[in-house]
């Protein structure tokens, strides 16, 4: 008898649209978004409390934590991993953090139908004139894992056109204006990804999570740490050194 699908929770919060999901395998059982702002300390718990309450879900049911663990927003992915870390505390699951570019990439991949399996880039504005930026692309159907293809760092529009050969899917939540940017600076695009259907979405960490579970994958509550790219500017001051492209800063668990 083929086992039931895992109940798993996906937090994302890297971004100002925080979301949350509960999944019974890849289905989204009920996805819960707040957009517009980066109150997500207020927000978090209640959106769980929300998505759970909708789904007759309880904790103690759950057998599985995702969260989104960056590129993103330094405050805005430390209460997520520190939720995580919360609700994972004296619970017995696995825990899994999940790249929001690659959630955001598979999001694109999966929903272009029959388009061509050009390789698809996501991108975060990190301000400055650069991007957070990582590029993935299929070697077989839906189910499969995104193979990466261009390694996840911190990008300026020039590096990208230089080290990417193209034809690329651009992903990026932002509306207006950036393409022209990658455009003046030589990357050939074959298409956009924008706005909403770009955004990062805690059902999309969730289905990439399932997969990476079931190739066994994840570890316990401590092993979560965001991947950051960049340093805060606190810490490259405190530091005393550059900032590197492709850095990736560790968030200890907290002590006990």
């Amino acid at each position: 008898m083929q086992d039931p699908p895992r109940k798993l929770l996906a937090i994302e919060s890297a971004t100002d649209w925080l979301s949350v999901a509960l999944l019974e395998g890849e289905e989204s059982v009920c996805l819960h978004q707040v957009g517009g702002s980066r109150q997500h300390a207020a927000a978090l718990l209640p959106a769980i409390e929300h998505v759970l309450t909708s789904a007759h879900t309880t904790l103690d049911q759950l057998e599985a934590i995702a969260v989104s663990a960056g590129p993103g927003s330094f405050t805005s992915l430390r209460i997520g991993l520190a939720t995580a870390k919360g609700l994972l505390f004296g619970r017995d699951l696995p825990a899994i953090g999940i790249s929001t570019l690659e959630a955001m990439a598979l999001r694109a991949l999966e929903s272009r139908t029959g388009a061509p399996r050009h390789e698809v880039v996501a991108l975060l504005d990190a301000r400055r004139g650069e991007w957070y930026a990582g590029g993935w692309a299929f070697d077989s159907g839906a189910g499969a894992i995104p193979r990466l293809s261009l390694g996840e760092g911190l990008y300026g529009p020039a590096q990208l056109a230089q080290d990417l050969r193209g034809p690329v899917v651009l992903v990026s939540p932002e509306r207006a204006g950036w393409r022209e940017v990658f455009d003046a600076a030589g990357l050939r695009i074959q298409a956009v990804v924008e706005g909403d259907a770009a955004r990062p979405r805690a059902d999309w960490v969730g289905r990439l999570a399932q997969r990476r579970l079931d190739r066994g994958e994840g570890g316990a509550a401590q092993s979560l740490t965001a991947r950051y790219l960049r340093r805060a500017q606190a810490e490259a001051q405190r530091l005393g050194g550059p900032v590197e492209r492709g850095e990736v800063a560790r968030v200890d668990p907290p002590s006990r």
